[in-house]
């Protein structure tokens, strides 16, 4: 059998499958009530969670660099009191994941626990930031060669918080008008093919 020949029977093999399922190959798919709910549930869910995903992503980078952090701390250093400042950030990246996680089974936006959690994390930090310029790098930063760059490392971690801190407030307060306007239209379009 010749390569025409196995294209000619595999078109009719399909053409046959189709028509057995009722339809032809150029009629279009008439989408069931259960397929359209489906698919609204699940532009609502994905505009929902397209809303955090800057605080998912920067959240991660938090959540890695207390991992590093602590790590490299505990490898190099003798004070194991100043685990806690990395620690803190590890923590906190946890619960900032754990809260983004529930907005897609629970009905909330504001991430209240993540908030406060990360302005207390920012104070920590300020501290780990001021004993650094006090007491130099050996005691956060034993493993960086000056304690100018533990010093910019915090105010990166400082600064990446306040991010995660800012986008915080603005998807409370439905400031984050692209994403939120996005969600509020799938959320009516949602409610208006349920009264269909």
């Amino acid at each position: 059998m010749n390569k025409k020949q196995r294209i000619k029977r595999t078109r009719a093999t399909r053409e046959a499958q189709q028509a057995r399922r009722g339809r032809s190959l150029f009629t279009p798919h008439e989408e069931t009530d259960d397929e359209r709910s489906f698919r609204h549930k699940q532009a609502l869910t994905t505009a929902k969670w397209n809303r955090y995903m800057l605080i998912r992503y920067l959240d991660a980078g938090l959540f890695f660099i207390g991992l590093y952090w602590a790590f490299m701390l505990f490898m190099t250093s003798t004070n194991l009191w100043a685990l806690a400042a990395p620690l803190v950030d590890f923590v906190v990246g946890g619960v900032v994941l754990w809260e983004v996680n529930r907005v897609l089974t629970h009905d909330i936006e504001y991430l209240k626990i993540s908030h406060y959690s990360l302005l207390a994390s920012i104070a920590v930090s300020f501290a780990a930031l001021i004993a650094t310029a006090l007491a130099g790098k050996d005691l956060f930063f034993p493993f960086l060669a000056s304690s100018a760059l533990g010093m910019g490392f915090i105010a990166v971690v400082i600064a990446l918080k306040a991010v995660i801190v800012w986008r915080i407030v603005l998807v409370r307060d439905h400031r984050d008008k692209k994403r939120y306007n996005l969600y509020l239209q799938q959320l009516h379009f949602s409610s208006d093919s349920k009264g269909r």
